[in-house]
């Protein structure tokens, strides 16, 4: 009576409960190591015949049961068949078949394994032993591209062809029977292959250079968050209320607090100015009524700035940033080609800045540009109507071949649904996840979730010995991380300093991170992002702000390394089903635009 290597492993798990005997003390018994009982109860590996023999007999389990997994013949046997069914993506055994048949099954697995035949003499051989297995024979050109004689020198050598074959059969086939079904014997393989095939450059190097996208530069790019500069003028003066509403309210509560500053504003106000809020879109996170409404009067003062441009020079100019940005949607609607989409949520002016720079260096990078590539930079375009916009990007994402996923701080419905839709259609996905990169220490946020627990204790013990005096295990990796950090950032000079916040300032988004602060703080804060920004010298950062400026830092890195540990271990995102085909088409996650991470050795 013959039973699988599972049923094996549970009648011997199921007879040392009886016995009431431990693994440990089985192993001691029959003279070999608890992991190899471990190993044989969980039916990954079996033992050797003679160690097998011992643990059955002391176990009193039948011969019938276990005679046959402890003949040599018949061991290679089975791992031979669990290879096949590796190979043809369903279970196959010969538990039905007669002893003879096996016997004579197993010989032929032994001559195929042991012999050295030419590729058409080895594939006939292992067709014969299909046919034991109820499978029919491969043709010639799957078993020259997949296995060939090099593929039986022994079960490991048969296991790496598998692994190979298995690679390009899950990027064609929704499963990997439908995957031998077809590949095994069509006599046409190299047509159900043509996808796999690299695509040839030429058809891109050839075209024409792509120069009709006014470039809109970065101190111009909000002037795309507004509405049109048209409906802005003919709401002049609900939006002028407001602004002197907002700026009063910042005046009142730099004397006073919120609910006394609110409390000397008549309830009609507040209601008119509730709704306006609302209507014109603004940022502040908690409205007029709401017990959380507690903003610092720098923000309303910023919030009241946005919500009501001032001048004629600057509604002129906004006019004149939406009409470049018009023409050029007119240029993406009519290219010849839009070969990459870049999806991203833009709801600060940093989102505007972070996604024009990465687009702009991605595209002309030196290995990059010579493709000549049609991409659509969603801070080049603009329309005024939310419905528009949308019928805009998806005409984009269905043109396009590649999508670029930014992912930010904080992302939005809209972005993981292009996401989705985009591999939905069997199309690559990118997601590109900014990193704390400290140039003067040759190592990233990156590099350190990459090391292990000893590396990143002594490299901590190495750098600061106090920070390294209590770690144990109560300290996961990811503090270890966060000390490493604080520590480089603590030996930054003011010029080191300052340009790490210039790099980071968009992508970290870093002007939003002022709620980490106390208030106090704040205004000083912001006010010294904004002198960085707009001077290229050095801008040293008040004393009182250095520590706080590092720690904001340090904890944006982390959060980011979260997202980037999420969209590739939890997102569900991760893997999403062609529609077409059946198959899952996973995301690929990068962390700069040029990928090749530092080169110093002992980094």
């Amino acid at each position: 009576m013959s039973v699988s290597r599972e049923q094996l492993a549970g009648l011997v798990k199921s007879h040392r409960d009886r016995a009431q005997l431990t693994q440990a003390a089985l192993a001691e018994s029959v003279g070999t190591s608890r992991s190899t009982i471990a190993l044989l109860e969980q039916a990954v590996r079996l033992p050797r015949g003679d160690t097998l023999s011992a643990v059955c007999n002391h176990l009193g389990i039948p011969g019938v049961f276990w005679e046959e997994y402890a003949d040599e013949a018949a061991r290679q046997r089975l791992e031979f068949e669990e290879l096949l069914s590796e190979l043809t993506g369903r279970p196959l055994s010969l538990v039905q078949l007669p002893d003879v048949s096996k016997k004579a099954c197993d010989t032929l697995i032994s001559a195929l394994l042991t012999g050295s035949r030419p590729n058409n003499q080895t594939r006939d051989l292992f067709n014969s032993i299909l046919i034991y297995y109820g499978q029919p024979p491969v043709s010639g050109s799957f078993f020259e591209r997949y296995l060939g004689a090099r593929a039986f020198s022994s079960i490991e050598a048969f296991e790496r062809s598998i692994e190979s074959y298995q690679i390009e059969a899950i990027r064609l086939f929704s499963t990997l029977s439908e995957a031998y079904r077809v590949l095994a014997t069509t006599t046409h393989l190299a047509e159900h292959l043509a996808p796999l095939s690299r695509t040839d450059v030429k058809h891109y190097t050839d075209r024409s250079e792509w120069t009709v996208i006014e470039q809109i530069p970065n101190r111009r790019l909000p002037d795309l968050g507004y509405i049109s500069a048209t409906r802005i003028r003919q709401e002049e003066r609900e939006r002028q209320a407001l602004r002197t509403f907002l700026e009063r309210l910042a005046a009142s509560i730099r004397g006073n607090s919120t609910t006394v500053a609110l409390s000397q504003e008549s309830e009609g106000t507040k209601r008119r100015m509730d709704s306006l809020l609302r209507r014109f879109g603004s940022s502040l996170e908690h409205g007029l009524f709401s017990p959380l409404f507690r903003p610092d009067p720098d923000a309303l003062e910023r919030e009241a700035q946005r919500l009501a441009p001032t001048t004629d020079a600057e509604l002129a100019r906004i006019a004149d940033t939406q009409e470049i940005a018009q023409r050029n949607l007119s240029h993406y609607l009519s290219a010849d080609h839009i070969d990459v989409y870049v999806a991203t949520s833009m709801r600060s002016d940093a989102d505007f800045v972070s996604v024009n720079v990465f687009a702009t260096s991605l595209f002309s990078h030196p290995k990059v540009r010579p493709f000549k590539l049609r991409y659509f930079n969603p801070t080049q375009s603009w329309v005024d109507d939310r419905i528009g916009k949308g019928l805009v990007e998806a005409l984009m994402l269905r043109r396009s071949s590649v999508t670029i996923y930014m992912a930010q701080k904080l992302d939005s419905f809209g972005k993981d649904s292009e996401a989705s839709v985009a591999l939905g259609q069997g199309k690559p996905v990118i997601v590109y996840v900014p990193k704390l990169v400290l140039k003067s220490h040759k190592f990233d946020s990156e590099t350190l979730f990459a090391k292990s627990r000893p590396e990143l204790v002594a490299q901590l013990r190495s750098m600061s010995p106090a920070l390294a005096e209590d770690v144990d295990d109560s300290l996961d990796d990811e503090a270890l991380v966060s000390r490493i950090l604080t520590s480089a950032l603590g030996t930054l000079d003011s010029t080191d300093l300052c340009e790490l916040v210039r790099g980071h300032a968009a992508d970290f988004e870093l002007e939003a991170e002022d709620t980490r602060l106390v208030p106090d703080k704040r205004e000083g804060y912001r006010r010294w992002l904004k002198e960085v920004a707009t001077q290229t010298s050095t801008v040293a950062a008040p004393a009182e702000l250095e520590q706080d400026i590092r720690s904001i830092l340090v904890a944006v890195g982390i959060r980011l390394e979260r997202r980037a540990q999420l969209f590739r271990e939890i997102h569900p995102l991760a893997l999403q089903v062609i529609l077409s085909s059946g198959v899952l088409n996973g995301i690929l996650v990068v962390r700069s635009v040029d990928r090749n991470r530092c080169t110093d050795p002992t980094f």
